[in-house]
């Protein structure tokens, strides 16, 4: 049974680190700011981006934080805001964490699709077409 639990362990260990892993939204105890925290598990520096969607009293705010994380790095503040004077923040609404990790390869740009250009010239001659009326209903007018 041991051995079980050692392998299951090892296994857990093993699984890729995901980006709630690395990034979070933490309210301050006063409610008065929110920090982000982050951690850098990757053998290269990580570029992350990070929206904290704040409730506030009559509304929400959204806190961006935008940074490189160190290698190495675990639990750092890498950013704080404040609600402001007079102001408190309520709860986290939620996050969206974008944190790649450094070492996979560039996605692919995405192919252009070729009926795209017919579609411009389409809207091109719709639109010339509409001038005209509109020109033609004008001249109309004038006569009247």
């Amino acid at each position: 049974m041991l051995r079980w639990y050692a392998f299951g362990l090892a296994a857990f260990a093993s699984v890729p680190t995901f980006a709630a892993d690395v990034a979070s939204c933490k309210l301050s105890a006063d409610k008065k700011s929110v920090s982000v925290v982050m951690s850098n598990p990757y053998s290269q520096p990580m570029q992350c981006e990070v929206n904290c969607n704040m409730t506030l009293p009559g509304g929400i705010a959204t806190v961006v934080c935008v940074k490189p994380v160190p290698v190495g790095t675990r639990d750092q503040v890498m950013c704080t805001d404040e609600a402001g004077p007079g102001r408190i923040y309520t709860a986290v609404k939620g996050s969206e964490i974008n944190c790649p990790d450094p070492s996979a390869p560039p996605k692919p740009a995405a192919a252009k699709d070729s009926s795209d250009d017919d579609d411009d010239a389409a809207v091109e001659a719709q639109m010339k077409k509409m001038q005209e009326q509109g020109l033609e209903m004008l001249k109309r007018l004038k006569k009247q």
